[in-house]
């Protein structure tokens, strides 16, 4: 009987734990060199897929901030665009009806106007400016391709409106694209593309170039001023209620505030009256008057025509009488104006 020499077990695991090796660590290696550079792939992909999706999202309305990469290709748009958005604000879209203008630092209205191809007068009166001096850096100016713009005041009507600029109702609607004459509302502006006439330039005028309550109703000497007095005509001791301007006949007569005509005929001293209904309980009165073109109850807008001086009335001479009424209470004039 031949002797077998029992097998070892620890060699037999020891044989299978290296030929487990021989076999595995090529596959391994094989199987483990193209994962990283896959996943680098993958990560890159992704992450220009987010921030192309962040681009677009973003770009249009240039918000929001973006990290890393996304960021950079941001801010490189802000810079491009920027000078545009700038540009377009301050020299007005030239599809605009109504051209917008931001004032630089040191810039004068005659640059302004020239550089918007409009007039001096047609900035002005579109924004109310009283001087050319008040304009500030940073004001956004407002005017229309062609002719100026109008604010609608309460109880206006495009009648009124036609009447203060010597243009027709059926331009103002043409200009508008107004559909019902009748659905107009305060507080909307306006374009009056053809005005035959500029009430803001009497204003800037009878101002003196201050921005006031109530401007000067026409120019002269201030022959009787406001308080006691002995009457030139009557000799009696009383009240005068306003200031006597000493004018020729037929100087124009301005309306010293926007407001309705309250009334417009003979009263006794006062001879052909006007009395204007302002929005703040004032009233403005002017008399002697020689002609009226204006009716009661319609608007007229400050520095209008409204009448023609005389001599009317219980009169020494011609001139125009101007009171200033703070409802029924009289008020010194010269207290408001420049």
């Amino acid at each position: 009987m031949t002797d077998k020499k029992p097998i070892r077990r620890d060699r037999v695991l020891l044989v299978a734990v290296i030929l487990l090796g021989v076999i595995l660590v090529p596959l391994l290696m094989r199987s483990g060199g193209p994962v990283p550079q896959k996943e680098s792939v993958g990560e890159q992909q992704s992450e220009e897929g987010v921030i192309q999706q962040l681009s677009d999202a973003v770009l249009p309305g240039l918000e929001g901030p973006i990290a890393g990469e996304g960021k950079e290709e941001t801010t490189a748009v802000e810079e491009r665009e920027a000078p545009r958005i700038e540009e377009s604000v301050e020299e007005a879209r030239t599809t605009d009806l109504v051209l917008k203008y931001v004032v630089a630092t040191g810039e004068q209205l005659g640059r302004i106007a020239s550089r918007l191809g409009v007039t001096i007068g047609a900035i002005m009166a579109s924004n109310r400016i009283f001087s050319s001096e008040e304009i500030k850096e940073g004001q956004l100016l407002c005017v229309p391709r062609e002719g100026i713009l109008h604010s609608i005041k309460s109880g206006q009507t495009l009648t009124d409106i036609s009447l203060t600029y010597g243009t027709t109702v059926d331009e103002i609607v043409e200009a508008n694209g107004i559909t019902d004459p009748s659905m107009i509302y305060a507080g909307e502006e306006i374009i009056i593309s053809h005005p035959r006439c500029l009430p803001w330039e009497n204003v800037i005028h009878f101002s003196q170039g201050k921005e006031v309550r109530f401007i000067w109703p026409l120019f002269g000497p201030v022959v009787s001023p406001f308080g006691w007095r002995i009457h030139p005509i009557l000799g009696n001791y009383h009240h005068h209620n306003g200031i006597d301007i000493d004018v020729a006949v037929g100087t124009t007569v301005y309306a010293a505030a926007p407001g309705k005509v309250y009334f417009v005929g003979e009263e006794n001293g006062y001879g052909t009256l006007v009395i204007l209904e302002h929005s703040d309980g004032y009233y403005t009165f002017y008399g002697h008057l020689s002609e009226v073109p204006v009716y009661k109850g319609q608007f007229v807008e400050v520095g209008q025509p409204i009448a023609e001086s005389g001599n009317s009335g219980i009169s020494s001479g011609p001139h125009l009488h101007f009171e200033i009424r703070n409802h029924e209470f009289p008020v010194d004039p010269l207290r408001f104006l420049s």
